[in-house]
């Protein structure tokens, strides 16, 4: 027998409550010394549970020059996700960690809820008057999921004509003789 003793599930949670609120406190030290922060979120549904999530990620460039990157937001969103709730929830994100004046990009994919909640967080950012450039960097569309998009239309392209060849090639392989005629 372990002489291991399990603990309860109170003590386990005020001891990752605590450990959090320590990292939590320390992270907003390091990031009232960065100038500029760009922003990833992205949203997703859990296959077991159907929640759907959201992810907000800062990125900056330390004073080492060396490419930094901390989860600031993991969120339950409930449906529909449409874009004034994300941007709602972003925006109490930014005023959370005190970095709303900092943003300077925000890259998200091309879902047409991210559209408007770029437009949201872009109004409140100008009441603000804390967008650099007058917001004209504020807005990135994530190059990755661009580039699957044309991946994925490319493939639907050649689909049919992989599925001939590959036909061909099954067809020549059952048959010896026709192997042999071919090669």
């Amino acid at each position: 027998m372990p002489e291991w003793r399990g603990v309860s599930r109170t003590t386990a949670r005020t001891y990752c409550v605590n450990v959090y609120q320590a990292e939590k406190k320390k992270l907003k030290k390091l990031a009232a010394k960065v100038n500029k922060i760009s922003l990833t979120t992205d949203c997703w549904k859990s296959k077991n549970q159907k929640m759907e999530y959201m992810v907000i990620t800062g990125h900056w460039i330390d004073q080492n020059w060396q490419l930094q990157k901390r989860v600031l937001n993991f969120v339950h969103i409930p449906p529909p996700r449409r874009g004034l709730e994300i941007a709602d929830v972003i925006w109490c994100c930014l005023e959370d960690w005190d970095i709303q004046s900092k943003i300077h990009t925000i890259f998200v994919d091309n879902a047409s809820a991210n559209d408007s909640a770029i437009y949201h967080l872009k109004t409140y950012a100008q009441r603000k008057e804390k967008l650099l450039c007058v917001g004209r960097l504020f807005h990135v569309r994530c190059c990755a999921h661009i580039l699957n998009l044309i991946a994925q239309d490319g493939i639907s392209e050649i689909k049919s004509i992989v599925e001939v060849i590959r036909d061909s090639v099954e067809y020549v392989r059952r048959s010896d003789a026709r192997a042999f005629v071919i090669f």
